[in-house]
């Protein structure tokens, strides 16, 4: 297939779509200055794009490296997501050890949270039940109120911890992932 130099660049830039036209900019120089290149060495544009590769792999790797930095940047669970669905477009590789364990393990931080939401309504329960239930007096129900709130903020900011955590390991390990993808790894 012959590709032309206009072509393979409209190709990539339009792949490239989801990255802000800054960046996007600054990554198409480079390409566009490889063919700049190939044709003073006399190359034509076929070889040069041969050379670069296929502009939807050049993609799909710009996009997982942006994503993952996106993440590492803003630290919140939706940039963390695309990042994972990312690198899971890779290969299927990804798709078992990255979206598999990160899957099961957000499940598990959002029953944790869930938990903790579950202590402090408890408390209002507790309140409840010392006013006008049968099962304790009003004092108990002030003192055992009080215990859930104080479990339920000592969990909650355990949970803070827990929760950066795990998207920290998930940033670094989509990092890690990203550039073993890109034939970089230390």
């Amino acid at each position: 297939m012959s590709t032309n130099r206009a072509q393979y660049l409209q190709q990539l830039w339009d792949l490239l779509a989801p990255v802000p036209e800054g960046l996007r900019k600054e990554w198409m120089y480079d390409y566009e200055e490889h063919f700049r290149m190939a044709a003073a060495q006399g190359r034509s544009d076929a070889e040069a794009a041969s050379e670069l590769g296929d502009p939807r792999q050049i993609a799909r790797e710009l996009l997982l490296g942006y994503r993952v930095e996106e993440a590492a940047r803003s630290g919140r669970i939706s940039s963390v997501s695309r990042a994972v669905l990312t690198t899971v477009s890779m290969g299927f590789f990804n798709l078992i050890f990255v979206l598999g364990p990160y899957v099961a393990l957000l499940a598990v931080i959002i029953a944790l949270w869930a938990v903790v939401a579950a202590l402090a309504v408890s408390s209002l329960f507790a309140i409840y039940e010392g006013l006008f239930g049968e099962a304790f007096n009003r004092v108990q129900g002030a003192f055992i109120a009080m215990t859930l709130i104080g479990l339920s903020m000592l969990a909650g900011a355990g949970m803070k911890v827990v929760t950066r955590g795990f998207m920290r390991m998930t940033v670094n390990y989509l990092k890690f992932n990203s550039r073993i993808i890109g034939g970089r790894a230390k």
